[in-house]
């Protein structure tokens, strides 16, 4: 069945954003099967484009808010015909009011627990599915390729390089980043940020003071720093700091890095221990984890671990959520 859907989400600015990089890469991978048209969230006409599309599935990428649940709503009307669908990556901090309840669509596809437990308790149908990851991008790199990118982005060879990849600000945890980098003078800690965000200064220079390594320009091939890198850390825990499926820890694990993380959002749901994937819940099991990595007593697997997650499979089980809604 080829199907005629509709994306509707944030298609410009910020292409390292999460919820933005989720819309672009969950609608090329859509485009292989079906007939997608993409269409910016905040474009003038868009209820119009809708109305001449005649779509089978209209689907929305929202944060989510009440605003935008309630412009989801609106637009919905512009072709009665179409199924409805929201991705909600990121529902921290929406508030549970009888309103939202009226603002339905047919289905709305959650990614955590507490997301899910919000959405039904409102009358949502919901349905779990997470974000993917591009498996053909991210991949493992032999010693001497390592070693090479070392080089290449002036990387002590010989250190021990764990990786966050964040918003560079306080509520992303990220006081044990300068810990690591004092403890051990063999470690780089490496902090990738993102480009043109507004970012806590006074954190980035205590992260420097700390030893930290600070990148925040725009990097078209961050493969190459996950691929460089020994391990990756995500301390997270504050809920609305992140999207509930953390594409870093995705497309680390896509490059086969042991990966070192809280119990955050969508993660208990989809990844159990082992095979060089840890969770931690204070100071102490990070160090923990690190140490048993760094003396190669953990078999590293998080590559296969992930790979159930490529965003060709993710698509492939939203095609049958489409397809269940349309029958």
């Amino acid at each position: 069945m080829n199907l005629k859907i509709c994306v509707i989400g944030h298609f410009i600015d910020d292409p390292d954003e999460g919820v933005r990089k989720i819309t672009v890469c969950m609608s090329e991978m859509l485009s292989k099967k079906n007939t997608v048209k993409t269409i910016n969230f905040s474009k003038l006409d868009i209820w119009l484009e809708v109305f001449r599309y005649h779509p089978d599935i209209i689907h929305y990428v929202l944060s989510p808010t009440s605003t935008g649940l309630f412009m989801a709503k609106l637009l919905s009307m512009a072709y009665f015909k179409a199924k409805t669908v929201i991705s909600a990556p990121h529902p921290a901090g929406l508030n549970k009011i009888y309103l939202l309840s009226l603002l339905k669509p047919d289905i709305i596809l959650t990614q955590s627990d507490s997301a899910q437990e919000l959405f039904n308790s409102l009358g949502y149908r919901t349905h779990f599915l997470p974000n993917g990851v591009d498996v053909q991008k991210f991949v493992p790199v032999t010693d001497k390729r390592k070693l090479m990118l070392r080089q290449k982005y002036g990387v002590r060879e010989n250190s021990f390089v764990i990786l966050h990849v964040a918003s560079l600000k306080r509520k992303r945890n990220l006081e044990i980043m300068k810990t690591l980098a004092k403890e051990n003078t063999n470690n780089q800690v490496i902090i990738v940020g993102r480009v043109g965000e507004k970012r806590d200064m006074q954190l980035v220079s205590e992260l420097k003071e700390a030893g930290c390594l600070v990148l925040t320009q725009y990097f078209p091939n961050i493969e190459e720093i996950y691929a460089l890198s020994d391990c990756y850390l995500f301390p997270t825990i504050d809920r609305r700091a992140c999207i509930e499926t953390p594409l870093s820890v995705l497309e680390a694990m896509s490059c086969n890095i042991p990966v070192v993380t809280t119990r955050f959002g969508a993660l208990p749901k989809m990844f159990n221990e082992g095979g060089g994937f840890c969770y931690i819940r204070d100071d102490g099991d990070v160090y923990n984890a690190i140490e048993k990595i760094r003396n190669g007593e953990v078999l590293i697997n998080t590559r296969d671990m992930v790979s159930f997650y490529s965003w060709e499979n993710i698509s492939n089980k939203l095609i049958q959520i489409y397809e269940k809604l349309i029958s």
